[in-house]
């Protein structure tokens, strides 16, 4: 049942991937963010709101979408700054 090589990492331990991972979160957020707002802003053609946008952007609105964008972004840099001091400790 408890196999000792297979133990997880503990909770104080990080690794390149996941600085990588929560990078790559971030860097979606914020484009996602700038993007909503050039596109609703009319600069860019057309609102074309994928699928999981579209019940946040019914229930929010545009500036909803691009909030939760930013909260992403945020999140993710956060994330990343995290990862990164305790993988250099």
């Amino acid at each position: 049942m408890n196999n000792p090589s297979s133990t997880p990492p503990s909770s104080g331990t990080s690794s390149w991937g996941q600085v990588l991972g929560s990078a790559v979160v971030a860097a979606i957020g914020f484009g996602f963010a700038v993007y909503r707002y050039i596109q609703f802003s009319g600069a860019a053609s057309g609102i074309r709101l994928s699928r999981l946008e579209r019940p946040i952007y019914r229930l929010a609105g545009k500036w909803g979408l691009i909030v939760i964008f930013l909260i992403m972004g945020i999140w993710g840099a956060y994330a990343t700054l995290k990862h990164f001091r305790q993988l250099k400790k």
